[in-house]
């Protein structure tokens, strides 16, 4: 049997991280410009973008250092502006030749004495730079909707969960009742995240409206905006997506279908063979038992390896992965878990 290939997993060169995207500046280099081969994870690439703008800004260049010391090489500009909101709006202001870097903040609530101290530290806490961060806000807007954002010279609005000022209130765009039932970024994530629990049991998206007495299920827009800032929804929409899939078999109807007994679980399987295999957790049950988990039989362990006698020529096998239907090389085809013969198509 060939080995199984292993390869190591790449780390971020900033903080060493090896369990999120990793982000190479070779890979986001344009064939116009030669970039080191260095990695980096999104989180510690935003912050290095952040330190090095005031000094991009003094320089009116968005050229930003790599982050690896004694490296000469820059990040590439396509990695810069695709992740920093700030990296786009001082590139948009160096093009137009925007005064901008000699003024101070003149939104009233503001105490930042330069504007571009508060800019860069904070970048929706100052409302004058809310206004220049146009392709984050019409994200929001296009994926989860706008009830309410902020203008020049005004305060922003209050959040009605946080009670924090902010640069937006997001609602659903899918529901027309509830346009009105807003929140900033943040608490729509942690509500969406408390509700996760209804969309296993549910098996589908089933995170309600925050709005008071308000039952709306969220629309598919709203969801998948909220699945790009929290991993947990990620990973919740990445199952139902494959249950969605799977439902979608036209070998298998709606009617061949059964929900996977196991709690927590949205998987299914299919009917029409003596035993049922989830295809998300691999779990088997024997459907005409209800919930309950297929019978073993009783192993028997032979130098230290779990083996069964083939129910035909009583030759010893051993189970090392695989699906529940085993072909002895006696041409005998049987269910592992039971020893019953194997009938194809269930017949």
């Amino acid at each position: 049997r060939a080995a199984a290939v292993s390869f190591p997993k790449m780390a971020c060169d900033i903080c060493g991280a090896a369990d999120r995207e990793i982000l190479n500046n070779e890979a986001w280099a344009g064939s116009w410009q030669a970039a080191c081969n260095h990695g980096s994870c999104a989180d510690c690439l935003r912050r290095c973008i952040v330190r090095a703008l005031p000094e991009c800004g003094a320089r009116k260049q968005v050229r930003v250092p790599c982050y690896v010391p004694g490296c000469q090489k820059a990040l590439p500009q396509k990695l810069v502006l695709s992740l920093s909101t700030c990296a786009r709006a001082l590139a948009a202001i160096v093009d137009s030749d925007d005064p901008v870097f000699e003024l101070s903040c003149s939104y009233p609530a503001c105490t930042a004495t330069d504007f571009w101290r508060d800019f860069l530290g904070s970048p929706l806490g100052c409302v004058e730079a809310v206004e220049k961060i146009g392709v984050e806000l019409e994200s929001v807007r296009q994926h989860g909707g706008a009830s309410s954002s902020v203008a020049p010279m005004e305060p922003g609005p209050i959040c009605p969960i946080c009670c924090e000022e902010v640069a937006l209130l997001g609602a659903d765009p899918d529901n027309k009742a509830c346009r009105v039932h807003g929140a900033c970024q943040q608490c729509w994530v942690r509500w969406a995240e408390e509700d996760l629990h209804r969309c296993v049991s549910h098996r589908a998206v089933a995170v309600r409206c925050l709005g008071p007495q308000c039952n709306q299920v969220i629309g598919r827009r709203l969801w998948e905006h909220l699945g790009r800032m929290s991993t947990r929804i990620q990973d919740t929409e990445g199952l139902l997506a494959r249950r969605r899939q799977l439902q979608a078999n036209r070998l298998y109807p709606e009617a061949m279908q059964v929900n996977c007994p196991q709690v927590g679980c949205v998987g299914l399987g299919y009917l029409g063979f003596d035993t049922v295999m989830c295809f998300l957790c691999e779990h088997q049950w024997v459907p005409e038992d209800g919930a309950g988990d297929a019978p073993h039989t009783d192993a028997e362990h032979v130098m230290g390896l779990e083996v069964k006698r083939c129910p035909r020529c009583q030759e010893y096998i051993e189970k090392n992965g695989g699906c529940n239907h085993m072909t002895c090389r006696c041409k005998h085809e049987f269910f592992w878990t039971t020893l019953q013969p194997y009938r194809s198509g269930g017949a």
